[in-house]
């Protein structure tokens, strides 16, 4: 819920904090069960979330994984190899999370739903995601374009679908163009990613404040899945009348 200041708790940005805090601390339990590269992949997460590509250190990567520069350097040769690989296994998580939602037997709005839940959860359980492409497009992009082209090419994810499959299979269920799925598309993508950084937005207004964050983001799930199912139902009428 949102409540009016000054009330409440804490800051909402004490309470992002304290989420990615979170995640940091439960990738850390995992670190001990996990092979070296995996322990490279979740160090390397949380020191590029905290830095940046620029500010990261594989110093600092190698001694949070527990292994030397040497086993770092064997496993992902370059700093930018290293970033590109983080950034696809978050990328990859969500649209594997993503096709499997849309290839379920489920009527079409609980499939929009889950769509919903795939983003917001994966935003959630990974929040130093959403700060590594922020500060990607601050730096131009270049290096995200560059995972998102060379993930279009491998073979099919998890739920059996390359990318352009399920943009594919969205598109002709719903009756829309590839204009229109493109859209939809970034209308989930975008009002999902934006519920982790609105409440510091509300906050800096000075007339609102997240006081519980868990709270807020479960009121977001909810409104991201009805602007959802109004926009498609408004594109399939649309589509009708034509």
């Amino acid at each position: 819920m949102i409540n009016k200041a000054p009330r409440g708790p804490a800051p909402a940005g004490e309470g992002i904090l304290a989420k990615t805090n979170e995640a940091v601390m439960n990738s850390k339990e995992l670190t001990d069960r996990s092979s070296p590269e995996e322990r490279i992949l979740v160090a390397a997460a949380e020191e590029f979330a905290a830095n940046g590509f620029f500010g990261a250190r594989t110093q600092a990567i190698a001694d949070a994984a527990g292994v030397n520069k040497a086993m770092l350097h064997y496993y992902f040769r370059t700093k930018e190899n290293l970033y590109g690989h983080v950034i696809a296994g978050a990328l990859r998580r969500i649209l594997n999370q993503v096709g499997q939602a849309w290839l379920s037997q489920d009527s079409v709005e609980a499939r929009l739903e889950k769509v919903v839940d795939a983003y917001m959860d994966n935003y959630e359980r990974n929040p130093g995601f959403l700060k590594i492409i922020l500060r990607e497009f601050v730096d131009g992009g270049e290096r995200f374009r560059k995972v998102f082209r060379d993930l279009k090419e491998p073979g099919p994810l998890a739920s059996g679908l390359t990318l352009p499959q399920i943009m594919d299979r969205i598109g002709s269920e719903l009756g829309l163009s590839l204009a229109q799925t493109t859209h939809l598309i970034v209308n989930v993508v975008g009002m999902c990613a934006i519920s982790f950084v609105s409440p510091l937005l509300l906050e800096a207004l000075g007339h609102f404040k997240v006081a519980d964050l868990n709270l807020y983001l479960k009121d977001r799930r909810v409104a991201v899945k009805s602007m959802t199912l109004a926009y498609v139902k408004n594109l399939i009428r649309g589509s009708r009348k034509e």
